[in-house]
């Protein structure tokens, strides 16, 4: 058989690879070696591996690799740590395959790791266009991969247009479309629960609301209350 080694280090790192952990433990070919690390294992970041392990996955092995502090200082040393720790996880583990995720900082410690053992590394969603740090990572990344699993059509012609392999590029779409369509959206199975705002208003959803979200930008770190400010005031009247 051969051992797939999955490293899961964030909430959104989960909902894109749950239907692929999925499939991995169906084949009958391939086991499943599952690494959680990362905020995926703080309380304050929601406790992701509860959700793991309510979902029958259990992780092979745990890697705390968040140093506090918030800031690009510590951002940088957490990679340098998650390097350090999953080359000992992975040397334990002896996977065939590592797959990693997305774009964040664990994605290319990961991909760091996995290249420099000479592990077979499998990516998913590279190629995509964002701008900021998370598109340099996200390039980097696929310049380590040897497999890759784009999203769109376009995502694949640049996987394909920096060199890449086009047989060991495939475009199988977002595996976090699979967990999308398998939920029932009809209103008598959602469970509706009371929404609290910051300002201690209560929210009812029976009523027309609107729902900002607005992305952090790493490069423009420092900026974000004066951006969330100008979001609000340009919302204000709507």
């Amino acid at each position: 058989m051969k051992k797939i080694c999955v490293v899961v280090a964030s909430r959104a790192n989960y909902g894109r690879i749950k239907s692929v952990l999925i499939a991995i433990e169906e084949h009958e070919d391939l086991e499943l070696l599952l690494v959680v690390g990362a905020s995926a294992l703080l309380w304050r970041f929601g406790m992701a591996i509860d959700v793991i392990n309510a979902d029958g996955f259990e992780a092979n092995a745990k890697v705390y690799m968040v140093i506090e502090g918030e800031n690009p200082v510590t951002m940088a040393k957490s990679t340098g740590l998650a390097i350090v720790e999953l080359a000992t996880i992975f040397e334990n583990l002896k996977p065939d395959i590592v797959l990693t995720v997305g774009d964040r900082y664990e994605t290319l410690a990961t991909a760091v790791a996995a290249s420099y053992m000479n592990i077979i590394l499998a990516h998913t969603q590279g190629g995509e266009i964002t701008g900021s740090i998370d598109e340099s990572v996200r390039h980097a990344i696929t310049k380590l991969a040897h497999i890759h699993f784009t999203a769109t059509d376009k995502s694949n012609e640049r996987v394909a247009s920096m060199g890449e392999n086009p047989s060991y590029i495939f475009n199988t779409g977002c595996p976090a479309i699979d967990v999308i369509a398998n939920i029932n959206l009809s209103p008598d199975k959602m469970e509706y629960k009371s929404v609290k705002s910051g300002v201690g208003t209560q929210i009812n959803i029976n009523e027309d609301y609107l729902l900002v979200m607005q992305h952090p930008v790493t490069t423009e770190f420092g900026s974000g209350y004066q951006q969330i400010v100008e979001t609000i005031e340009a919302i204000h009247d709507l």
